[in-house]
C-alpha cells in the first residue's frame, strides 16, 4: 500500500545480486565491497510513478540510490515556472547535495514510471565512508561529471538545434539502452528534450520530424527509436554531452 507521500515501502533489504548499472554512475565506481557494504546500509524503498524523492527546499538529509527506474531533477525558479534539469538512471544517486553541503534540497526528484531506491540515511551514508573512504573518489568523480555537464550545455547553448538534440539523443541512449543489438528507445518527450537542451518544444519537434525523414529516427508518443546510430552521431558532430549526469 502507498503512504500519503504516493510512495511504496518495502522493509526487506536489498539483495546483494548483480545489477546492470548506468556507465560511470557513483555504484558502476564502487569495488565489489564497498557496493556490499553499501547495500547493507540502507533499505529498499519503491515509488511510484510521479512520486517525488525529494523535494526542493526540503531540510531532508537522505541519499537515495537508484537500483532501478528513472527519475526526473527538476528546478521551480523565483516565478515557480519547474524545469527539467535531468534524468538520473540505475547506480546514479538523488539527494546527495543537501547530504554534502547541510543545506535545503536544491531541487526535486519525480518518479518516471516505477522506482526502486535504496535509501541511506545521513548517519548511515556518512557510516558507509568512514568504512571505505576511498569511495569518496567515486563520489568525487560522480559531482565532478556533473559539473562538466552543466558546463557543456552552457556551451552548446550557441550550436543549432538539430546537433544538440542529436548529441542528448546519442548520450542518453548509450547510458541507458539494455540491448545493444536492439534498436534504441529514447524515453523522452519533445518537451524534456527541449528543456534538456533549452530549445523550444517547437523546434525540437521540427528538427525530429526532419530527422524521420532522413530516415535516422522515428517517434512515437513518448518515444524516439533510433534508427541509425551512426547517422546521428554525424548530425551531433562529435557532441556527445552528459545531461543525463547533471
Amino acid at each position: 500500500m502507498p503512504d500519503r507521500q504516493g510512495h511504496y515501502l518495502r522493509e526487506e533489504r536489498m539483495d546483494h545480486g548483480e545489477q546492470s548499472w548506468q556507465p560511470k554512475s557513483f555504484v558502476a565506481r564502487l569495488s565489489r565491497p564497498e557496493y556490499n557494504t553499501l547495500i547493507g546500509l540502507g533499505r529498499r524503498e519503491d515509488f511510484r510513478d510521479g512520486a517525488f524523492l525529494v523535494r526542493q527546499g526540503d531540510r531532508g538529509r537522505d541519499v537515495f540510490v537508484l537500483i532501478n527506474g528513472r527519475v526526473q531533477i527538476l528546478f521551480a525558479g523565483l516565478e515557480g515556472r519547474e524545469s527539467r534539469l535531468a534524468i538520473r538512471g540505475r547506480g546514479d544517486l538523488v539527494g546527495e547535495m543537501a547530504f554534502m553541503d547541510q543545506r535545503p534540497r536544491s531541487a526535486s526528484g519525480r518518479a518516471l514510471g516505477t522506482v526502486a531506491t535504496l535509501r541511506l540515511t545521513s548517519e548511515a551514508f556518512s557510516r558507509f565512508f568512514e568504512n571505505h573512504p576511498t569511495a569518496y573518489r567515486s563520489l568525487a568523480q560522480t559531482l565532478t561529471d556533473r559539473l562538466r555537464a552543466a558546463e557543456n550545455r552552457q556551451l552548446e547553448g550557441g550550436y543549432d538545434v538539430e546537433s544538440r538534440v542529436a548529441a542528448t539523443l546519442c548520450q542518453i541512449a548509450v547510458t541507458e539502452s539494455d540491448d545493444v543489438g536492439a534498436p534504441l528507445v529514447v524515453k523522452r518527450t519533445q518537451r524534456d528534450l527541449g528543456q534538456l537542451i533549452g530549445a523550444a518544444t517547437i523546434s525540437v519537434h521540427r528538427t525530429l520530424r526532419n530527422l524521420a525523414g532522413r530516415g535516422i529516427v522515428e517517434t512515437h508518443h513518448r518515444t524516439i527509436v533510433i534508427l541509425d546510430v551512426d547517422a546521428l552521431g554525424q548530425v551531433a558532430k562529435g557532441r556527445k554531452t552528459m545531461h543525463h549526469l547533471m
